[in-house]
């Protein structure tokens, strides 16, 4: 018999939240290549996510048949991150 149950990640919004999503991720990549999952599949079916959670979320999708590659391009993004390209300067005169 066929399952048709979806496995599906939520990404929540919220700033730094997105970083720490992709710790979570490469976590999650690491956990699955130790019990022999192939890097490359993707174990999502459903990918979705709200705000900062939504740049992960189309990070992940448009790079959906190599989820571990993903992930890492996903780190790696965020660890080159800086505030100041998120949040303009603001100055008081």
């Amino acid at each position: 018999m066929e399952s048709n149950q979806k496995t599906g990640l939520i990404l929540t919004g919220g700033g730094a939240r997105a970083a720490y999503q992709a710790g979570v991720l490469k976590a999650v990549s690491s956990i699955l290549a130790e019990a022999g999952y192939p890097a490359s599949q993707n174990p999502f079916d459903i990918i979705c996510g709200t705000s900062a959670g939504a740049i992960n979320a189309t990070a992940l999708a448009c790079r959906a048949d190599d989820f571990n590659d993903s992930v890492n391009t996903l780190l790696e993004f965020w660890q080159h991150c800086r505030v100041e390209q998120v949040y303009p300067r603001i100055r008081w005169e």
